[in-house]
């Protein structure tokens, strides 16, 4: 059984339901915990605006008071926006947050023009062609590694999505600074061999809805086929029969 789903949109950013939407779906499944974690601030398409967070976490708040029986928490899905590990946070914002979620998406802003051309084009041709270089999967490793020696990152989204990087290489170094790699509800792109190298290797997982309509919100239909097929062990994912604990603000 798991007890949260922490990787959740609502209108802020591309998804389809309000916060209260998001919670009452995961109240009516029994979930004990739920994080409204919508697209990080830089984000061109579909990014949080900064001035609407504030906004947010009062919502949240209101939420916890009137539904008791569930923990409503405010994150974000952050951007990894640079081949030097950066992401679209800025120091000391990370407080204002109960858990904070990186992974790369298209079409966030990079941090330079140089960037732009040598970090998320070569990336977005490679979504569209699958074809990545071995230069990039090398700079794309190394990114998600200088990410992670950076910023306090509590999870690594659908590793692999959109960007090819040495999957188990970046697992590694999630262990190393305590983060979680996610199994992710929309998608897993990770090999049955690379998960079972993470397992050996004593990375820890955890199971995600990315749910963008609260209809989706608790589906983990897709990674807990990964587990049930992989024999995955609940004490090695952090919401299986259990509440994960996150270092982005007091829980």
């Amino acid at each position: 059984m798991y007890f949260g789903d922490y990787h959740t949109h609502t209108v802020y950013s591309h998804g389809k339901g309000t916060i209260e939407d998001n919670v009452l779906a995961a109240r009516r499944l029994g979930l004990k915990q739920i994080a409204v974690t919508d697209h990080g601030f830089g984000h061109a398409a579909y990014g949080v605006k900064r001035a609407k967070f504030p906004e947010m976490r009062r919502e949240v708040e209101r939420l916890n008071a009137k539904y008791p029986d569930i923990r409503v928490l405010l994150g974000l899905e952050c951007n990894l926006i640079s081949a030097s590990g950066d992401m679209d946070l800025r120091d000391g914002e990370e407080k204002l947050t109960d858990v904070v979620i990186c992974g790369f998406h298209k079409f966030a802003w990079a941090t330079s023009l140089r960037q732009t051309f040598a970090f998320m084009l070569p990336n977005i041709a490679y979504s569209m062609t699958g074809h990545a270089s071995r230069k990039d999967v090398v700079r794309n490793t190394d990114a998600y590694i200088k990410m992670l020696e950076k910023h306090k990152a509590d999870i690594l989204s659908h590793l692999n999505y959109a960007i090819k990087a040495d999957a188990v290489e970046v697992a590694l170094a999630c262990k190393h600074f305590g983060t979680l790699v996610e199994l992710n509800g929309k998608r897993v792109n990770l090999t049955d061999e690379e998960i079972e190298k993470m397992l050996e290797n004593d990375v820890d997982f955890i199971v995600d809805s990315d749910a963008h309509s609260p209809s989706k919100v608790g589906d983990f239909s897709v990674p807990d086929s990964y587990v049930q097929r992989l024999h995955i062990p609940a004490e090695r994912i952090a919401n299986a029969d259990k509440i994960p604990v996150f270092g982005s603000r007091s829980n």
